[in-house]
């Protein structure tokens, strides 16, 4: 059984892979500017903070309330209701890291009361702006594995007793030092969940 639950958000408790790309296509500028700043940095000609950086700079005038509109238009995975509620049930601790938007995962938990639960992701903030809380660097300080190692040791938890939850084989080799790990490919593979928490789940 495991001891602690460590899991993406964005295309994993939610169906929308990319956040930031869903704001940008609901304001009609992801095909003719946004795309190019995500090519750089995948390509590598820029640097994740530059493409961030970049991406909110095309959010200039909007307001936040827009923004966050924008952000409750995405739907919840359907079994996340009934994953969570097993989880606070059995009082195991979850983390959520995401370089996603804080504002998606505090609506999760609050509509499914979900605690004990500690959540990494970045912060929308007035201008509209966001404080970058988790890097997609690996070799940040923000990195998703600098976030679970702390994380791990603040809830007392051993990597090799925490599942790792994600849609992304990125996230799940990042944080392979975990003893089990779920790749999320269809909505219902997060119902296996549910099989690790009664020790059934295997790797």
């Amino acid at each position: 059984m495991v001891s602690a639950v460590i899991f993406d958000l964005d295309g994993t408790l939610t169906g929308t892979p990319n956040p930031w790309r869903h704001i940008h296509e609901r304001l009609g500028i992801w095909e003719s500017t946004a795309y190019t700043h995500m090519d750089d940095w995948l390509a590598g000609r820029s640097s994740y903070d530059e493409f961030c950086r970049r991406d909110i700079q095309l959010w200039s005038g909007r307001a936040l309330p827009e923004i966050h509109g924008f952000l409750d238009e995405i739907e919840v995975n359907r079994n996340v209701p009934e994953v969570v509620e097993a989880l606070v049930e059995r009082k195991i601790p979850s983390i959520i890291i995401s370089s996603g938007f804080r504002y998606v995962a505090r609506r999760i938990q609050n509509d499914c009361n979900w605690e004990p639960l500690l959540i990494y992701a970045n912060d929308l903030v007035e201008g509209p702006d966001v404080h970058i809380r988790v890097s997609a660097d690996r070799s940040s300080p923000m990195s998703k594995k600098a976030h679970a190692d702390a994380a791990l040791l603040l809830v007392g938890a051993l990597p090799s007793d925490t599942l790792v939850v994600s849609d992304s084989e990125h996230d799940l080799e990042q944080l392979r030092d975990c003893g089990f790990y779920l790749h999320i490919r269809e909505e219902d593979d997060l119902l296996r969940t549910l099989s690790f928490l009664n020790g059934k789940g295997g790797k």
